[in-house]
């Protein structure tokens, strides 16, 4: 079981993670965890998706609303549309080389935060 010293460690880290989550993507209508869900959805899928897969990765929003906010996605050209090379109707959902780039060092510096507050419990 863990100390109340490595949880207050946890959450120090997870409050410093959230500021460089913040400071990463430095458009407050991103800060939504919602968008978290998107990016990282995209992040781990490691490759195109169709875009009917993409809205299911923010699972607390409803279709629709999922929908508005991978619109808002693309047209901030964080996360690119892309033809579907199988079906020339559908389009195919990845994140932008800039969004992939900022993502990656944000998890590496969430990952230093979370094991640098650990270890001091």
């Amino acid at each position: 079981m863990a100390t109340q010293r490595k949880r207050q460690n946890f959450v120090l880290a997870l409050n410093q993670m959230d500021a460089a989550w913040v400071s990463f993507l430095k458009d407050k209508d991103f800060y939504d965890i919602n968008y978290s869900d998107l990016f990282t959805g995209l992040w781990l899928s490691d490759a195109p998706v169709r875009k009917q897969e993409a809205v299911t990765f923010m699972r607390h929003l409803g279709v629709q609303t999922a929908k508005k906010y991978l619109d808002h996605a693309i047209e901030k050209g964080l996360v690119e549309e892309i033809p579907d090379p199988n079906d020339g109707r559908a389009k195919r959902i990845r994140l932008s080389a800039p969004l992939k780039a900022g993502l990656e060092q944000f998890f590496d510096r969430a990952i230093d935060l979370f094991e640098k507050g650990l270890k001091r419990g």
